[in-house]
């Protein structure tokens, strides 16, 4: 969990115009194509982001707390509605459209919104509760087809693999990506050894290739094993995480121990990666133990048995543009502020920027960045801001 550096390796840089000694850890400086960037390195530029619309409540509609959205190549958006199970369309100027299918199991019905993709001619949605990935009409909405998933829930491995979301790989597949939850029944299991996996699944068939495009180490979280066979499952902001996100030939993974980023080709052949050498700021334990000192007993007694890392991970989360840049949600020393990265994709630092640590940018398309915030009446809402470089 700590950050361990080597003593000083000098790595060829692939994107900027002198070298820097940069103190790099063992494991990152061994791959290959490596551009390293120094934590002193100044963005390139400014950026802007201005409110030109806001996605929520209307007078046909009233959004829960729990909130999903996706946003289509003609900039309408989708909200998820998870605390109601509806989904919701907008307009590109926020004026609301219609409601699409309804809660239920039969056709264009769904009981959990999984993730959802568009392209030119459908929107599709994936039930995660029915396992099921649903073909709407990207005009119409009337339902197309569906394709009910077929897979183990239970890997040799011993823990519950589920799916966690898909993306569309090409006309005849979709690359599902699958997680691996905790299993009450298996305490002793190596929790490290918990993976998220992708795999292509044929659109027409539902049948999987059997071979993993990646395969990667899960996201951590606090996990408490009951002697009644029970478990409790916590997701604290600390832990590190492991994410996946998709580009136009292929996607990126990041693991938030450390500022680095590995690049990899449509059929999971890596290629590159982009490393700062940012130090993690340090984490104050009371700190952590005043965030959850309003939660109830079980939760906090979790948090205080917790053997908690030295410092915060590097960053909370990071997306992929429709241009190939990367915003990186970098960790502060502020536990309520976030700082934005923009990188180009060969790593150059475009631009950076402050971000409330309780909002989540949700897409980047077209010129225009969508972040999941609160109102100041606290309701959830989707805010579509103009970026300018």
């Amino acid at each position: 969990m700590h950050r361990f550096l080597y003593p000083i390796l000098l790595i060829a840089l692939l994107s900027c115009s002198s070298s820097p000694d940069v103190e790099v850890p063992e494991e990152i400086a061994s791959l290959e194509n490596l551009a390293v960037f120094d934590a002193v390195t100044e963005p390139s530029t400014d950026v802007s982001l201005d409110r030109v619309a806001t996605f929520g409540d209307t007078e046909d509609v009233f959004l829960g707390s729990w909130l999903m959205a996706h946003v289509d190549d003609r900039g309408r958006v989708y909200i998820a509605d998870m605390s109601e199970t509806v989904l919701h369309l907008y307009n590109p100027d926020g004026t609301y459209i219609r409601q699409i299918g309804a809660e239920g199991d039969g056709p264009g019905e769904y009981r959990s919104i999984g993730a959802m993709q568009t392209d030119k001619n459908h929107l599709h949605l994936l039930d995660r509760n029915i396992r099921r990935i649903t073909r709407y009409d990207i005009d119409t909405f009337e339902v197309v087809d569906d394709l009910s998933l077929s897979y183990e829930r239970d890997t040799d491995t011993g823990f519950f693999r589920s799916v966690r979301g898909f993306k569309l790989a090409d006309e005849a597949h979709y690359l599902v990506q699958f997680g691996m939850g905790f299993s009450a029944g298996n305490p002793d299991i190596d929790q490290s050894e918990r993976r998220i996996e992708g795999e292509l699944m044929n659109r027409k068939t539902g049948q999987f290739s059997g071979e993993k495009v990646y395969s990667f180490p899960a996201s951590e979280a606090l996990v408490e094993f009951r002697g009644n066979g029970s478990m409790a499952v916590m997701s604290v902001p600390y832990k590190r995480s492991s994410e996946v996100a998709f580009t136009e030939n292929g996607f990126v993974h990041g693991q938030s121990e450390n500022f680095l980023f590995k690049f990899y080709d449509s059929g999971g052949t890596y290629r590159r990666a982009v490393y700062y050498d940012y130090p993690n700021p340090p984490l104050d334990r009371d700190e952590i133990l005043e965030m959850y000192a309003d939660r109830e007993e079980m939760w906090r007694q979790m948090v205080q048995n917790d053997e908690m890392p030295q410092t915060w991970p590097s960053w909370h989360s990071f997306q992929v543009d429709d241009e190939g840049r990367i915003w990186v949600e970098r960790t502060t020393e502020n536990s309520d502020k976030s700082e934005y990265h923009v990188l180009e994709s060969d790593g150059t630092l475009l631009a950076t920027f402050p971000w409330e640590r309780g909002d989540r940018v949700l897409q980047i398309l077209n010129g225009h960045l969508y972040a999941l915030e609160e109102n100041d009446v606290g309701l959830r809402q989707v805010v579509k801001y103009r970026v300018t470089f």
